[in-house]
């Protein structure tokens, strides 16, 4: 690899996220590369438990804990960095890091734009599809999220719960399927949560994904 090139990372997070973005980046890297080729990059894993009981909001325990994560990272010279876990990029945005953050709010709304896609549904955590983070990023670029109903809401956080556990059953991920494909006939549904992203419908036009958006500018 070129010395020119940026040294990219990735931050390990939870089992079941992290090992689908290595996956996806390693399958869409050889896509593009062919033959035998890998990605080339930096894994940083942390231990998750140390992060995860704080998420998705207490920063005041979160921001030194990343920080002090960030600060090894640019010590290893990574300057394009990949984080596996969406909710975490609102902490991500009070701190500042040195290199590229494949930021997937940021990302998804650049792809909005240039698509002309102007209202979404967000399945998520009940945290995220509740957000007020993102609503304010996306309603300052004229981008409406509509909502699940409530009883969806509750069984989509049960179902992202149960496959970050690796306990997901065949009949639940057909389930999580038919609610895709029901909120995808009149309108985008963007997946913004990774441990969704695994069971996702993949080759829908109407079914947009955070985490591959992250992927595709990590490799770019």
């Amino acid at each position: 690899m070129s010395s020119e090139l940026p040294i990219k990372g990735v931050l390990g997070l939870g089992k079941e996220s992290t090992n689908y973005y290595l996956q996806r980046i390693h399958q869409k890297y050889n896509e593009i590369n062919g033959g035998f080729s890998t990605c080339p990059f930096i894994l940083y894993q942390i231990d998750f438990q140390d992060v995860n009981p704080f998420l998705p909001n207490q920063f005041s325990v979160l921001k030194p804990k990343i920080e002090a994560y960030l600060k090894q990272i640019e010590d290893l010279g990574i300057s394009k960095l990949i984080v596996p876990n969406i909710t975490l990029h609102e902490t991500l945005d009070l701190m500042h890091y040195r290199g590229e953050i494949c930021h997937p709010v940021n990302l998804t709304i650049k792809y909005l734009k240039e698509n002309y896609i102007s209202k979404i549904v967000i399945f998520g955590t009940i945290y995220t599809m509740n957000s007020d983070y993102l609503k304010e990023k996306f309603s300052t670029e004229n981008i409406k999220i509509t909502q699940t109903s409530g009883e969806d809401q509750k069984w989509i956080d049960g179902f992202r719960k149960l496959v970050y556990d690796e306990k997901a059953s065949e009949s639940q991920i057909q389930y999580f399927q038919s609610l895709i494909k029901k909120y995808s006939q009149n309108q985008y549904v963007m997946i913004a949560c990774t441990e969704l992203s695994v069971f996702a419908t993949k080759g829908n036009a109407k079914v947009l994904d955070m985490a591959e958006l992250q992927i595709e500018a990590f490799l770019a």
